[in-house]
């Protein structure tokens, strides 16, 4: 479980982030007038944000308000009609999905993708694929270049074990494992690609009271030791308002709302969104 003695260790002292003004910061992430149809129906209309690095940013809406729509344009799992997206100022159109890892990007899912029958740190090691560079004859041939890149991504998966606190599952096979520590693994997967934006998918989906409040601090603490920008979609209100630095709301596939916890919670477009009246 999430409140397990590594894991409470972990967050015992967490370290305090100070981000720099944000008028400072770069921009890492920009959508603009990000349009998508699937026939006659316009999933996303327009959608335009962006993303500083070294923000946490939440992306809210009821359902069907178009944000895993708008993640999967993020991942290339979609094409979208319309609009462009950037990434560290270039387009990331021409990017196939597999090349999403290797160009900074990492996402967890939804529903847990991971590998059921392998282990937790074979699962990691796997999320490390996209940083190597040998080919199949450096492989089949075993060259001194192929271990090298094993030592590297052995020693990262390590650190992450450490991190999220998996070193008493590390060699357990994850369908062994409770919801929430796969949940971490998927995360510790994620992060082995070493990101530079985060992709979240409802990582607080069918975790208890407890293991949301740890999962907000290790967000915090992931951030901070590895300086990563992220993007949250997440239905648990008081998570997102909590641990987001901006709020992104979306309804009916438009932006609704784009600002600070404070001011999107009091906008009156969100709450007629949520709870069908402003009053």
């Amino acid at each position: 479980m999430l409140q397990d003695a590594p894991f409470r260790a972990l967050l015992a002292a967490p370290k305090e982030l100070k981000i720099a003004s944000p008028t400072m910061l770069p921009e890492l992430l920009r959508v603009e007038g990000v349009t998508v149809r699937f026939g006659g129906i316009t999933a996303l209309d327009g959608v335009s944000f962006s993303v500083k690095a070294g923000h946490i940013v939440g992306l809210i809406g009821p359902n069907g308000a178009g944000k895993t729509t708008l993640f999967n344009c993020l991942s290339r799992l979609y094409a979208f009609n319309e609009g462009s997206i950037l990434f560290e100022g270039a387009p990331v159109v021409d990017t196939r999905p597999h090349g999403i890892a290797s160009l900074g990007i990492g996402r967890t899912f939804q529903n847990l993708a991971l590998f059921r029958t392998m282990t937790v740190r074979q699962n990691i090691l796997l999320g490390g694929h996209s940083r190597t560079h040998t080919g199949f004859f450096e492989n089949a041939l075993r060259l001194p270049r192929v271990r090298r890149e094993e030592l590297a991504l052995e020693a990262h998966a390590d650190q992450l074990v450490e991190l999220l606190g998996l070193g008493p599952v590390a060699d357990t096979r994850v369908m062994d494992l409770p919801f929430g520590t796969q949940k971490r693994v998927e995360l510790a997967r994620a992060l082995a690609s070493q990101p530079k934006l985060l992709l979240l998918d409802e990582p607080a989906g069918g975790l208890n009271h407890e293991e949301v409040g740890a999962l907000m601090e290790l967000l915090r603490e992931v951030r901070a030791r590895l300086k990563l920008t992220m993007l949250l979609v997440e239905h648990h209100m008081n998570m997102v308002m909590r641990v987001s630095d901006r709020v992104v709301a979306l309804d009916f596939g438009r932006v609704i709302a784009d600002g600070t916890p404070a001011e999107v919670q009091t906008n009156a477009e969100v709450i007629r969104a949520y709870l069908g009246t402003a009053d």
